[in-house]
């Protein structure tokens, strides 16, 4: 079992483009997205998304631009996930497979993959904060979800027991809504820093501004919230 920063840039691609990553919430058996995944990462294989996008004209100038994802709704397809019984739904949302392979793609260039992998050590350097939440990879019988929730118990559960010999208290605190909050341009600023992310913020040349690019194509170019329900998404929000 190995932390996913561990990981090459095209072992993290190979990762990533697996349907587990892709879809990490459970549906019935016969949703299979493995072929579909193939077959889009090799259509666009060595090619930009934007190759592919058709070109509109405007009847009142009669202007031409590209037509982008972000100009449409409803990109991604969503699910609603009662989380308790009662009032507590959560959205889950199906990537729509071309832009998230397109992301994969970008994210596990080299030198983005290893700039992202540096910066997030970066964050780790804080002895008090420990993340034990990076998605995790085995090598063994059982699966990655089950290898997270074992870390998981181990890190966090039997933890707390040893330092209860030493505390008194514990605090637990949680992000309301965590995904649909995200402020896409805040995955630049973190990357970046937000001076140089605001002062080169049409840049594509930053990994930061082109996953945030991809995120508003997502949601009808929107910049609140970011998609619940595979592992390139949990990536991201860490």
């Amino acid at each position: 079992m190995k932390n996913i920063l561990k990981l090459s840039p095209s072992e993290a691609k190979a990762y990533f483009l697996k349907e587990e990553s892709y879809c990490n919430f459970d549906l019935p058996k016969y949703f299979e997205f493995q072929k579909l995944l193939d077959k889009v990462a090799t259509k666009i294989d060595g090619h930009n998304l934007s190759d592919y996008y058709k070109s509109v004209t405007d009847s009142t100038t009669g202007s031409t631009r590209a037509s982008y994802p972000s100009d449409f709704e409803n990109v991604n397809y969503k699910f609603f996930n009662n989380k308790d019984g009662r009032f507590a739904w959560r959205p889950f949302q199906l990537i729509h497979p071309a832009l998230y392979v397109s992301l994969v793609n970008n994210i596990t260039e080299r030198d983005n993959w290893n700039f992202i992998v540096t910066r997030i050590k970066e964050f780790r350097r804080n002895k008090r904060i420990k993340c034990y939440s990076l998605p995790l990879i085995t090598d063994g019988d059982i699966s990655n979800k089950a290898a997270s929730i074992t870390n998981w118990w181990e890190s966090i559960e039997q933890k707390s027991l040893e330092l209860a010999m030493e505390y008194e208290y514990v605090l637990h605190t949680d992000i309301s809504d965590c995904y649909g909050s995200i402020y896409t341009h805040s995955i630049a600023w973190s990357l970046h820093t937000k001076v140089t992310a605001k002062q080169r913020r049409n840049d594509r040349s930053l990994i930061g501004n082109v996953i945030d690019k991809h995120l508003q194509d997502m949601a009808y170019g929107q910049t609140n919230g970011i998609p619940q329900g595979s592992v390139l998404m949990d990536f991201i929000s860490e």
